[in-house]
């Protein structure tokens, strides 16, 4: 056969086809990709208006792969086609809407028709390639709304990630699983520098590989799914494949040679009947420790024996010892996570699907180890007993947290009524123990390890809900209407007799309790239950096929607090073909956590001038009763959100959205009070006095809030030489601002006083609800798939952070205003499948090893000294003739140079991950 007649033999196969909708409509102008994976030859075809592609002149054989894509749909792959030459190739495509679960309780609405803004992240992609194996770290580096860093030196915090969506508090947005309410972790987060003072979600207890999506909603959503949702609603959606699965595993360690971390992920879908299913999901991760900085101490800070140079240099000699044998450890805790989830539905019957069962839920068992400061001869001699640490010790805050929950429910088809029957049970326990640590008031007789105490919070949610769509009422009305039972309860357990007693046998003036983390006494013990129901009335109407309107009402009544009524309206009006307008509004509440309510303890802030023991008093307490600080009340909020939606091709979308919240009542934790010398609080001295406190601080309803902000995604996809390019770029602009201060008659000299140090709301809580977290945070995604290879550069832009350092002693002066100033993060990740069940990925996160301010930059170069000091010098003088010593501000800034803010402080880490999928 001459070359001439294989030529022609070679191009005269043809693929033609038809894509349709779920519904069986016609899909116009979605895009079909086909691939010759031998080759990596891509053509290219668009659908008609009758939903038909044609793609001739092929190469016979194959394998091919197809990709068929369009806007609003799931995308869909078919993978080892073969072509055959003379004989055309006829296929048909159904493609399934990329409906969301939230914003709305229509089943058949997509991301780009929902009314109010949404995000979807595939997980079953990011799952397999992105350098973080946390679900919190996922989320961070790809959602720009969304932020979670790795907290340090903050006790529960290290071991908990708390988040923030649209730069609030993590209390002040709702978690669901499969659309069910999520429940909250005991830990209240005290220390840090996010979330201080709120109640926080543990979505690690959740592997990403055990999620098909996440999707998280950009709107107050209060008076559709109840409290907290006053930023917005994240929702866990669980694989739900009846075959298949995959084994994951990765692995990767930073350039500094620590934070090692591994991972093995199992995933397995089983068919149950004809149209049932069961996916289940296990995991063990790790994680290791990190530690930046130098082991070199300060003189000024947290020297080891003296604050004397010559003499500390004198006796580091004498006992042979080197500031190395004293490096803080003072990164990343170390974490051992242990996880499994499981997703069930089946039929009641074999001759109808409308009548299931289903069942959801998982369980974490996770161990942490994080560290307090050491405990030295120069700032704690009382607290050093030679016999046991006769140079010192570096305290270890251990935890053992285990998070359960599990959702079981059924779905009956009444007529054109859908009902939904589920009762949810969630539980968070968190359990402390110290070791390297003592009792120094034991003196010689303290052991070194301790069980100080925990939590635990219950949450038990039984609801229902009735649902139609009537499809001739209008263009189509959806009415949904139902009521939700719930309960909480809330314990902390106290600690042994010996992590918290003052015993009396040490030194003169020894602390009590056991060191780094003293543990929960008796008296702190406390137990507390609450119930609220609610009722909630939701109704969507398409007024006509390009006008939708929605409103839902929503009552709930609680236990202890009362009664609220809230309600949503939103609409969106698609203009054109290409272009809709979407706004919203709504008001919301949020419940005093039950947390917030009863929580108190005694906590040990060890600082370089030694221990001081603050307590975190609840405010039904002997202490907050001397004070005056009233009951907590829920808050209230306002908020109003318009965007844009633009679809100018299949290949690109744009959306804008714009929003204001108001808040009403922000519960936060005060300032830090300690013995009154004015003779005005005589009570609240003796109560401290009582409550063997140096210091007290309380929850309290002290502020006025309005946070304004912008949300900008765009995303672009198309075929590039013989492979496709995907672009998208998201980013969020947001600001909050205080519109009010509520302090109490008995504090409001404080407040207006010149001394910032003893204020009523003290200035770094202020300056982590303002400026904590990033104005600006934004995502460039750059990938190219071509033929088995994907590659993808991300580069994030986190905006500057400004903040007030913490106050520990306190000082009268306040404290250092720290600038963190913008930063970039590039990570680049390259893909490989060597086969269609085989999927390699290797990356590098931070790869140019880009590093946040540290404190000491942020102060003395980017930032400002105390209110009232012209300058550092002034200031550094000034502190040195009233005490008798250099300042040793920011606080801990040789042995703890960076905190929590934009970004993680580990620098570079290596990553790969190797997946094999089951079942193809």
């Amino acid at each position: 056969m001459s070359p001439l007649n294989t030529l022609a033999q070679s191009r005269n196969a043809s693929l033609s086809g038809t894509v349709k909708s779920d519904k069986d409509e016609l899909v116009v102008s979605a895009s079909v990709v086909a691939i010759h994976m031998p080759t990596g030859i891509r053509r290219t075809s668009t659908t008609d208006a009758f939903g038909n592609f044609s793609i001739p002149d092929m190469l016979p054989g194959g394998p091919f792969t197809l990709q068929i894509l369009q806007s609003g749909f799931r995308t869909q792959v078919l993978t080892n086609v073969f072509l055959t030459a003379e004989k055309p190739t006829q296929l048909e495509f159904t493609l399934v809407p990329e409906v969301v679960a939230v914003g709305t309780r229509r089943s058949d609405r997509t991301l780009l028709e929902s009314a109010v803004p949404v995000d979807v992240i595939d997980m079953r992609e990011l799952a397999l390639t992105a350098p973080q194996t946390d679900l919190t770290q996922a989320l961070h580096y790809a959602v720009p709304s969304f932020n979670s860093t790795r907290q340090t030196s903050a006790d529960g915090a290290d071991h908990i990630d708390p988040i923030s969506l649209r730069g609030l508090a993590p209390d002040q947005a709702l978690v669901l699983i499969n659309g069910k309410r999520y429940h909250t972790t005991g830990l209240i987060n005290l220390l840090g520098s996010r979330g201080v003072g709120s109640v926080n979600y543990d979505l690690n207890a959740f592997g990403s590989n055990a999620l098909d999506r996440v999707e998280i909603l950009r709107d107050g959503a209060a008076a559709q799914y109840g409290s907290d949702a006053i930023a917005g609603v994240i929702n866990l959606n669980l694989k739900s494949d009846n075959h298949g699965g995959n084994a994951l595993l990765s692995t990767g360690v930073t350039s500094q040679g620590d934070g090692f971390t591994s991972l093995l992920s199992l995933n397995r879908g089983v068919q149950l009947g004809k149209k049932g299913f069961l996916n289940v999901t296990a995991e063990a991760d790790y994680r290791g420790a990190t530690t930046r900085g130098t082991a070199q101490r300060d003189i000024r800070s947290w020297p080891v024996f003296s604050y004397d140079a010559q003499e500390e240099a004198d006796q580091l000699a004498a006992s042979g010892k080197s500031y190395n044998d004293f490096r803080q450890v003072n990164g990343d805790a170390k974490i051992h996570n242990l996880r499994g989830s499981y997703n069930l539905s089946v039929p009641l019957s074999a001759t109808s699907d409308k009548n299931r069962f289903y069942s959801f839920g998982g369980y974490n068992w996770r161990r942490g180890q994080a560290v307090a400061p050491w405990v030295l001869p120069a700032s704690a001699d009382v607290d050093i007993v030679e016999s046991i640490y006769p140079y010192g010790y570096q305290p270890h805050i251990n935890t053992h947290v285990q998070d359960g929950s599990a959702v079981a429910g059924f779905t009956f088809g009444l007529g054109q009524w859908s009902l939904d029957v589920s009762h949810v049970l969630g539980a968070n326990r968190m359990r402390y123990d110290l070791s390297n640590s003592l009792n120094s008031s034991l003196g010689a007789a303290s052991p070194r390890s301790f069980e100080a105490g925990g939590f635990q919070f219950v949450q038990n949610v039984s609801n229902v809900t009735m649902n139609r769509l009537f499809p001739k009422v209008l263009a189509g009305t959806n009415v949904a209407f139902g009521g939700e039972f719930r309960a909480d309860h809330y314990e902390i357990v106290a600690g042994e007799e010996a992590s918290w007693k003052d015993y009396g046998r040490g030194k003169v003036g020894a602390s009590a309790g056991s060191q780094g983390f003293i543990g929960f006494d008796p008296t702190s013990a406390v137990t507390g239950n609450r119930t609220n129901v609610g009722a909630f009335l939701d109704v969507e109407a398409d007024v006509t096929k390009r006008w939708t309107v929605g409103t839902a009402l929503r009552y709930e009544n609680y236990s202890d607090f009362g009664s609220a009524f809230i309600y949503k309206g939103s609409t969106r009006l698609q203009l054109a073909k290409k272009i809709a307008l979407r706004a919203a509004y709504n008001t919301g509440f949020r419940a005093p956590a039950l947390q917030q309510v009863l929580y108190r303890q005694l906590t040990l802030l060890p600082t370089s001038n030694g221990n001081v023991y603050s307590g975190i008093f609840n405010n039904q307490s002997d202490v907050a009763r001397a004070a005056g600080i009233g009951r907590l009340r829920p808050e209230k909020s306002r908020n109003v959100s318009a965007g844009l939606v633009l679809m100018p091709s299949p290949k690109f979308t744009f959306t804008a959205d714009a929003y204001q919240i108001d808040i009403d009542d922000r519960i936060i934790l005060s300032g830090i009070f300690g013995n009154d010398t004015t003779g005005t609080r005589a009570a609240f001295n003796e109560a401290l006095v009582r409550a063997n406190a140096d210091n007290a601080q309380f929850f309290t309803n002290a502020v006025d809030t309005r946070t304004r902000g912008l949300d900008l995604v765009a995303t672009y996809r198309n075929s590039l030489g013989r492979g496709t390019l995907h672009v998208s770029l998201a980013a969020n602009f947001n600001q909050t601002s205080i519109r009010a201060l509520k302090v109490p008659a008995a504090f409001q000299p404080l407040q207006t006083d010149n001394i910032p140090g003893n204020d009523y709301i003290d200035q770094r809580q202020l300056s982590l609800i303002e400026t904590g977290n990033p104005h600006t945070k934004i995502i460039l995604n750059t990938g190219y798939e071509i033929g088995k290879f994907n590659v993808l550069l991300r580069n994030l832009y986190f905006g500057s952070v400004h903040t007030y350092d913490f106050n520990f002693d306190p000082l009268d002066e306040g404290s250092v205003y720290m600038s963190f100033r913008p930063k970039t993060s590039t990570d680049l990740m390259l893909t490989f499948k060597p086969t269609k069940a085989v999927m390699l990925t290797a990356g590098v996160n931070n790869l140019l090893n880009v590093y946040p301010d540290d404190v000491y930059t942020a102060t003395y170069k980017n930032g400002r000294p105390p209110v009232g000091f012209k300058s550092f010098d002034q200031f550094n003088t000034y502190f040195e003739n009233k005490y008798g010593r250099p300042s040793n501000l920011p606080y801990d800034f040789d042995i703890l140079p960076y905190q929590s803010q934009q970004m993680s402080f580990n620098g570079r880490f290596f990553y790969l991950k190797a997946a094999y999928n089951i079942g193809l």
